[in-house]
C-alpha cells in the first residue's frame, strides 16, 4: 500500500517588529520643550498606527547635553532594554539627537546591531540595518561633533596664547590674595595664616594637625567654610604663587568629545612665569617644604597597594573608607574623619576583623544556602509572576504622558496668540505639569518593580558561588569577595553589614576590643 503524503504549507503570519523611539532636547527652554512634546506625540502616533510595528516605549531625555551619554537616564534604559531583547528597531529624529560624539554613536550603533537592533536616523536617512550605513553614520556623526568642538577650540586657543605670553589672569585667586585692577594684591589677614602654615609644617607638624589647629583658632577661611581640612593645607603648601611665581596649564581639557579635565603630566606644554605677583613666602622656605612633601610621598608609595576592599566600604556619614598603615598593620578609616575629626565619629577598623567577618558570613551562607539564598530566588520568581503586567501598565502611562504633552503644546500655542490671561494660562499649564509629574513618578516605581530580573540574576550568581564552594573558607578569598560583595556598611561600632549580589544583606559582629579608636 502506497503511503499518503500530506503537504503542510508555510504559515503566512508575519511577526511584528518591536519598535521604540528615542527623543532628546538639549535645553529646558519653553520652545525646546514644545519640540520635545511634539517628538513624543509624533512617534507614539506613528508607531501605533503601523500594523507591522509593535509599540515598545518612548525613551525621552529632557534638558540634557548630547556630548556625553552617562547622564542620560532614558538613553541608558533604552540600551539596557535592547540588550534584554525587548526591542527590534529604534527610531530617532537625527544623529545629533542620538549623540554628538562620533565614537559613542558608532559604539552604540554596533552594540545594538550585535543585539539584533537597527536604528533609523530620519533626518539623515541612515538605517543601520544596511551595512553601507556605518560609513554615512561616521560622516554625519563627525559633522555633528564638529559643532561642539569648534567653540571649545577657540576658547582654549585664546587661553593658551595668554598663558604663553604670561598675561593670563585666572578668575579666582589663591588664599592670601585678591585681584585689584588686574594685579594680585596681598590680603594681610590671610597672608599671616599662610606664613603660619609654612612655619608649622617646617617645624614638624603634620597637615592634619595644622588643619585642626587653624580650625580651633577660628582662622579666617574663604567661601563661608568654618573648618580647615588637609586638602586646603596641602594645596597652600604646594602653590608657587606664594613665592611670586605661577605655573600655567597644570590641567588641560581633552581635544575631542567627550571633553574631560585632566592633570597635565607632559601631554601639553606648561608655562612657568617668574615674579608674576608679590610673594608671601621666601623661596628658601618654600623649597624646604617641597623636600619634606616629596619624602612623605615616597614613604606612602612604599605601602600603597591594590586592596580588594577599596571602593566597597561606606561610612554612616556617606563617605568612603580609605586604608592606613599603622605599626605594621592595615586599618580602614572614613575619609571624612581623616580630613575633619568633627564631621564623623566613626573609628578605625582593623582589616583582619573585616576579613574574619567575611569568612564567617560566607561559611554561614554556605551551610544555609537552600534556606536563605534558594528561598530568596523562589520568592523573587513569584514576585516576577505577580507583577507580570508591569510592561503593559508602563505603556499605558506612556500613552497618557504623550496625550498630556500634546495638550501642553496646544495650550502654549494658544497662549502665544493671546488666547489666555497670564493667570489663566499659568493655572492650566500647572495642572498639566503636575499630572505629568505624577505619571512619571508612577512610571519610575513600576520600572523599579520591573527590575526584579537584575535582583534574580544577582541571587543566582550568589547561589552558584556557594554551591561550588566545596569546603568552608579558612582564609580570605579575594575572588569570592569580588564576586558576591557589592557594598559594606557599619550599622554600629561592633557590627559590619555585607550587601551581597541580589540585594541580600548579612550582618556580622566585630569584637569591640579589637577596634582601634582614633586619637
Amino acid at each position: 500500500m502506497a503511503s499518503k503524503i500530506i503537504t503542510i504549507e508555510p504559515s503566512a503570519v508575519q511577526k511584528k517588529i518591536r519598535v521604540a523611539a528615542y527623543c532628546r532636547v538639549s535645553s529646558s527652554s519653553e520652545d525646546q520643550l514644545h519640540s520635545f512634546a511634539a517628538q513624543v506625540q509624533y512617534y507614539t502616533k506613528y508607531i501605533n498606527s503601523n500594523d507591522k510595528m509593535e509599540f515598545v516605549d518612548i525613551y525621552a531625555d529632557e534638558g540634557l547635553t548630547g556630548t556625553k551619554t552617562e547622564h542620560r537616564d532614558e538613553f541608558n534604559r533604552m540600551i539596557a532594554d535592547c540588550r534584554k531583547g525587548k526591542i527590534d528597531r529604534v527610531l530617532t529624529k537625527s544623529l545629533s539627537r542620538f549623540a554628538r560624539n562620533t565614537a559613542d554613536a558608532l559604539m552604540y550603533a554596533r552594540l545594538l546591531r550585535e543585539n539584533g537592533v537597527s536604528i533609523l536616523f530620519e533626518k539623515e536617512n541612515i538605517d543601520t540595518a544596511y551595512m553601507s550605513s556605518e560609513l554615512l553614520l561616521a560622516l554625519s556623526g563627525a559633522q555633528a561633533q564638529e559643532e561642539s568642538i569648534s567653540i571649545s577650540k577657540n576658547m582654549r586657543w585664546s587661553v593658551g596664547r595668554r598663558m604663553k605670553n604670561g598675561t593670563y589672569l585666572a578668575s579666582s585667586t589663591p588664599y592670601g590674595y585678591k585681584i585689584v585692577e588686574r594685579e594680585f594684591v596681598i590680603v594681610e589677614e590671610e597672608a599671616e595664616i599662610v606664613r603660619l602654615i609654612f612655619k608649622s609644617y617646617l617645624s614638624g607638624m603634620g597637615k592634619k594637625e595644622i588643619a585642626d589647629m587653624l580650625s580651633q583658632q577660628n582662622a579666617p577661611k574663604r567661601y563661608a567654610h568654618s573648618k580647615w581640612n588637609v586638602r586646603t593645607v596641602d594645596y597652600i603648601l604646594q602653590n608657587t604663587r606664594y613665592i611670586g611665581d605661577a605655573l600655567f596649564q597644570k590641567t588641560y581639557t581633552t581635544d575631542t568629545l567627550p571633553f574631560q579635565r585632566k592633570l597635565n603630566y607632559g601631554e601639553k606644554p606648561q608655562y612657568y612665569v617668574d615674579e608674576i605677583n608679590v610673594a608671601i613666602i621666601s623661596k628658601h622656605d618654600f623649597y624646604a617644604v617641597q623636600e619634606r612633601l616629596d619624602s612623605e610621598r615616597c614613604e606612602y608609595h612604599k605601602v600603597k597597594n591594590i586592596y580588594p576592599l577599596q571602593g566597597k566600604m561606606v561610612c554612616s556619614c556617606g563617605k568612603m573608607y580609605k586604608p592606613v598603615f599603622i605599626n605594621e598593620k592595615y586599618y580602614w578609616e572614613c575619609r571624612n574623619k581623616n580630613n575633619d575629626i568633627d564631621k564623623c565619629q566613626s573609628r578605625r577598623i582593623p582589616q583582619k576583623d573585616i576579613y574574619e567577618a567575611f569568612i564567617t558570613m560566607t561559611n554561614k551562607l554556605r551551610n544555609n544556602c537552600k534556606s536563605i539564598v534558594t528561598a530568596a530566588i523562589s520568592q523573587t520568581e513569584r514576585l516576577n509572576m505577580k507583577y507580570g503586567n508591569t510592561a503593559g501598565k508602563i505603556k499605558e502611562i506612556d500613552k497618557n504622558i504623550a496625550e498630556l504633552s500634546n495638550k501642553q503644546l496646544v495650550l502654549a500655542r494658544l497662549n502665544s496668540k493671546g488666547m489666555f490671561r497670564a493667570a489663566e494660562y499659568s493655572e492650566k499649564s500647572g495642572k498639566l505639569t503636575a499630572q505629568i509629574k505624577e505619571l512619571r513618578a508612577e512610571r519610575k516605581r513600576l520600572l523599579q518593580e520591573q527590575d526584579e530580573n537584575s535582583i534574580l540574576s544577582g541571587l543566582n550568581t550568589l547561589e552558584n558561588v556557594l554551591v561550588n564552594l566545596k569546603e568552608p573558607l579558612t582564609e580570605f578569598d579575594e575572588d569570592i569577595f569580588k564576586a558576591v560583595v557589592q557594598k559594606i556598611t557599619f550599622p554600629s561600632d561592633t557590627e559590619i553589614c555585607f550587601e551581597l549580589a541580589g540585594g541580600l544583606k548579612i550582618t556580622e559582629k566585630i569584637p569591640e576590643q579589637a577596634r582601634c579608636r582614633r586619637t
